[in-house]
């Protein structure tokens, strides 16, 4: 596994490691629990946008450092993660912007969940494709403790994963839940002995760098669309009909139906990248970035003694 450190924010980093095609986002802040500072909440956009323009990269994957995925946004600075550009109401600002980013990955990604993954972070977690998580993991979403609210794009995606009533729970008491309830309710894709996490993991990431990239980025596109497709018209957007040409113009299924009838593991071709790039257009042009936030409405906090 190679590491690729990137410019380290004034409290906190992050770090890019590949381990073959896989690329692990690394959230490196253990004196904090891994708690994201503004800038690091800022600079997950940009690096995921890299990861997934990135032909070598396969998988993305993001933890945390030293048995920890996270312990939120860094409450010392939260004011800062959550107020939106133009009007400083706290809505979700950095936060969304991150979340919004790791969902729109067209790449299958992973969380890897240890130890604690407490509020905000829950909102990246719950971004990603797959959830794996330690026996131990707890998870808490805790705005209710001190007196904020989870952004609402947080709230949007926390009903559609786990319904209302969960939600509700979860939210309005503030709990830190168990692993095994987490997985019951829907948080979590699986749920390993923290002894066989390391290669439960392996072994999921692995499995998915060898899937046809075609495949795994199309249901990402038709899962995105599902809910608020009316029936009979999944699909039928430009966007899913290339998709669907690429079937018959790409390379992917010609090498896994050879390969199957062979009886040889596939090693599919389809990269993505291209494709996406040809469709992206101005979707993000205009659009006011989250790090420009509107500070002076926000109380400052004490200085250190």
């Amino acid at each position: 596994m190679t590491a690729q450190p990137l410019p380290e924010a004034p409290s906190g980093a992050l770090e890019v490691r590949h381990d073959g095609p896989v690329a692990w986002v690394v959230l490196d802040r253990p004196d904090r629990r891994n708690a994201l500072s503004p800038a690091m909440w800022a600079a997950l956009p940009e690096l995921l946008r890299g990861l997934d323009a990135d032909p070598q990269v396969r998988v993305i994957g993001l933890r945390g450092a030293g048995g920890v995925f996270s312990a939120g946004a860094d409450i010392a600075e939260v004011f800062e993660c959550l107020g939106e550009p133009g009007t400083g109401l706290p809505r979700g600002g950095l936060l969304t912007e991150a979340e919004a980013a790791l969902a729109g990955v067209h790449k299958p990604t992973v969380a890897a969940l240890e130890g604690y993954c407490m509020g905000g972070a829950w909102m990246l977690a719950g971004a990603c494709d797959l959830r794996i998580g330690t026996t131990s993991l707890r998870i808490g979403l805790t705005p209710a403790r001190i007196g904020i609210v989870f952004p609402a794009s947080g709230v949007e995606a926390l009903v559609r994963l786990v319904g209302p009533g969960t939600a509700s729970y979860l939210l309005l008491t503030g709990d830190t839940v168990p692993a095994a309830d987490a997985e019951r309710w829907g948080m979590l894709t699986r749920v390993v002995d923290d002894a066989g996490f390391e290669t439960a993991l392996a072994e999921v990431v692995t499995g998915l760098a060898q899937r046809s990239q075609l495949s795994m980025q199309a249901h990402k596109h038709l899962l995105r669309l599902a809910p608020e497709a009316a029936p009979g018209t999944l699909g039928a957007d430009e966007v899913s009909e290339a998709l669907f040409r690429q079937v018959l113009d790409g390379p992917d299924a010609r090498i896994g139906q050879q390969a199957f009838l062979a009886k040889k593991a596939p090693r599919f071709a389809w990269a993505g990248e291209g494709f996406w790039a040809a469709r992206s257009g101005a979707a993000g042009a205009g659009k006011e970035h989250r790090a420009s936030i509107i500070r002076g409405r926000w109380p400052r906090r004490a200085p250190r003694s």
